[in-house]
């Protein structure tokens, strides 16, 4: 238990000094760029974040089908071989939440996708061999370092194009130096192109494609049809409320190897539901006392005051974790189809949800939208009940 403390609070670190990096550098240059460069740099971010969050699934299918034989250059092989694959379709989302985006940057989103999904596939290597804390250093510190690169830049006057070709190099860098360190590279005798044809990967890439749709669609139909202001208002407080996510970002990972492994969920799935169910309470009720007894705090924060839709979308957060939970649950126990199912009910309601919501109600639409649509996922999600070879 100490040992998970310490590995806990080293995560915690990590995930939540990335996250106020980000919105501290927004906040900033809120006050300091013009309306279009800003927007163009959230574009930026938007994109890149949604790139990194994508599961290209070649690290854990190695490890649900039983087989290790691969070495790093092979898993990042498969995975720069999926994200050329899945670039141009970032690249038409990128395009449509950006209409006037120039052609130059837009050609950047391969190399924008091959680092997120670098950092992806690593990172599930570190925390298969236990290596949970440096696994998450990886993830948010190299998005966050891309970030404050680009900021920075951008805030100098340099050019996007040239923030982004910078940004991108320590993102590639990072996830091959941590592979090349913890294992040796030239292990394994599995080529990309057989991780592509003989590993299940596709399951566990499907439902990571369906999720991150369904959970960006409101950023891509805000940057489209927000003012700047507005727009910058949500993105800071999504990202503020996500920190949230925490939770599940810690707990999935270690759920999931345990559950794999044929050791089960047992005490740590129990407490893991268990303390996600009361945190998400106490962080609702949280939400409901600042933005309904002093919504001064938020407004100064985000530039807006969003008033009670806010709490709808910290029940839709808190919602969602408990889904990320039993989702990692279904995956390595072997009930992909279920969690597949649900993450599609919930990315096609996020789609009819967050396009009409924000039509109609601008912001607030966007986060009724989000209760809605967390909720219908939870719910396929726990169709059944939990398993009891999973405890």
């Amino acid at each position: 238990m100490k040992i998970f403390a310490i590995r806990a609070g080293t995560v915690a670190g990590a995930y939540l000094a990335t996250g106020l990096t980000v919105m501290i550098m927004v906040v900033l240059l809120r006050q300091t760029l013009p309306a279009a460069a800003l927007r163009e740099l959230l574009g930026f971010y938007f994109i890149a974040a949604l790139a990194a969050g994508l599961d290209p699934g070649t690290a854990k299918a190695l490890f649900v089908g039983r087989s290790r034989e691969a070495g790093l250059w092979a898993v990042l092989g498969a995975s720069a071989l999926k994200a050329l694959v899945v670039a141009p379709v970032l690249g038409l989302v990128w395009r449509f939440a950006a209409p006037g985006l120039s052609l130059a940057i837009l050609l950047t989103t391969p190399l924008i996708v091959v680092a997120g999904f670098w950092a992806t596939d690593v990172r599930v290597l570190l925390d298969l061999r236990g290596r949970h804390a440096t696994a998450v250093w990886l993830k948010q510190g190299s998005l966050a370092a891309g970030f404050l690169v680009a900021a920075i830049l951008v805030g100098t006057g340099v050019p996007l194009l040239w923030a982004v070709l910078t940004s991108s190099l320590p993102r590639l860098c990072l996830p091959v130096l941590a592979g090349w360190t913890d294992q040796a590279p030239a292990s394994g005798t599995r080529s990309a192109i057989a991780l592509l044809s003989k590993t299940p990967w596709l399951a566990f890439a499907g439902i990571s494609v369906l999720g991150a749709a369904g959970g960006s669609i409101d950023r891509i139909v805000a940057l489209r049809w927000l003012p700047t202001a507005g727009y910058s208002g949500y993105y800071l407080l999504y990202e503020l409320f996500s920190r949230f996510w925490l939770l599940p970002y810690l707990i999935t990972p270690i759920l999931f190897a345990r559950i794999a492994a044929g050791q089960g969920g047992g005490v740590f799935a129990a407490w893991s539901w268990r303390g996600t169910w009361i945190a998400g309470f106490a962080f609702v009720i949280g939400v409901a006392g600042v933005a309904l007894g002093a919504p001064g705090l938020l407004h100064g924060f985000l530039g807006v005051n969003f008033g009670l839709p806010t709490v709808a979308l910290a029940g839709a957060i808190a919602i969602n974790a408990l889904t990320q939970l039993r989702v990692a649950e279904l995956q390595a126990a072997g009930g992909a189809r279920q969690a597949l199912l649900a993450t599609l009910a919930g990315t096609l309601v996020a789609v009819v949800a967050f396009g009409f919501g924000v039509r109609q109600m601008g912001v607030d639409g966007l986060l009724w939208a989000w209760l809605l649509k967390s909720a219908l996922e939870f719910s396929v999600a726990m169709v059944g009940g939990r398993r009891d070879h999973l405890h």
